[in-house]
């Protein structure tokens, strides 16, 4: 797992020795990612069950697999063709052809692949700490509904970014959907090869479905890893060294939330909360003993800056 980056770079000295420093902007963040299922005759499960048919006894689902990806590369949709890896794993859930077309392309960045615990109907799988950065921000998943003719679970471009930060949370109920590649109405039935293709579509009321999900796609941040060398805000901080006002300048984009000062034993003795999102703040520090201390800033998108401030 990679630490949280901080780069701070000293740009002009100004006649109050301000300095200036580069804070970057989040870019890379971990994310939990779990499909719980909910396949269940409705007979069974009145409030769930989504199965008009009973659930085979063989029922199971294979890898939950994918990548992450930019706009460039689209995995699985609906209204469109399935490709051969989809294919493959919505009808024998074989993962080869699909991990092949994700590696083979530059507009994804990694494979993805979590086995179902347990070997059942309503099970769940979940990939750990998957890093995903600014440039391959979009989500795609998918797994097949076994057995089946052709029956999978499936997420689109799921984009884990809001504007400039990254999505806390996603929840999103997912029903069955048929890849268009074989012509089965049934759990069991035989193959039947779909001529021509068919597109990609939802099984809402057709089958052995009713209009209930099959289960749940849940999204979780777990942290933010690192930051943008392409978003960069500026603050400065001035005089450095200070005979008791510090000064503290942030940008319009990404105003300073709140800033610390501690002594050299990690003691805070000095603290501001800019409520009203000033980019124009100071610190007194005419109380402090002389020294060294350490200034932590923290700013509004959540990224964050320590520098080391002299008090004559």
């Amino acid at each position: 797992m990679k630490n949280i980056t901080l780069v701070l770079k000293p740009l002009i000295y100004l006649s109050l020795l301000c300095f200036v420093t580069t804070v970057m902007a989040q870019s890379t963040a971990s994310y939990n990612i779990t499909f719980s299922s909910d396949w269940e005759n409705e007979t069974v499960d009145p409030v769930k069950g989504n199965s008009t048919a009973p659930i085979p006894g063989n029922a199971h689902w294979s890898n939950l697999v994918g990548t992450t990806h930019n706009s460039d590369y689209t995995m699985v949709r609906m209204g469109m063709l399935a490709s051969t890896g989809i294919k493959n794993v919505a009808e024998a859930g074989n993962n080869t052809a699909l991990m092949n077309e994700i590696n083979s392309t530059g507009d994804a960045n990694q494979w993805l692949q979590q086995g179902f615990s347990p070997f059942a109907a309503i099970s769940s799988a979940t990939l750990s700490n998957v890093v995903v950065s600014t440039d391959y921000p979009l989500l795609s998943l998918v797994s097949m509904i076994a057995p089946s003719p052709d029956w999978m679970i499936a997420i689109d471009a799921i984009n884990l970014r809001d504007g400039n930060t990254w999505r806390n949370e996603i929840i999103i109920p997912l029903f069955p959907y048929d890849a268009g590649t074989d012509s089965g109405t049934m759990y069991g039935s035989p193959n039947q090869v779909t001529t021509p293709f068919q597109p990609i579509s939802v099984l809402i009321n057709q089958g052995p479905f009713n209009d209930k999900p099959i289960g749940t796609m849940t999204i979780t941040l777990n942290q933010v890893l690192s930051v943008d060398e392409q978003s960069l805000t500026e603050v400065a901080v001035y005089p450095n060294p200070t005979n008791g006002i510090l000064n503290i300048r942030t940008s319009n984009a990404n105003p300073l939330k709140m800033a610390s000062i501690y002594d050299v034993l990690g003691k805070q003795v000095v603290s501001l909360q800019n409520t009203n999102s000033r980019i124009e703040n100071n610190l007194d520090l005419t109380a402090l003993n002389k020294g060294v201390y350490l200034v932590r800033i923290e700013f509004q998108d959540g990224s964050s800056s320590t520098k080391k401030v002299i008090l004559n």
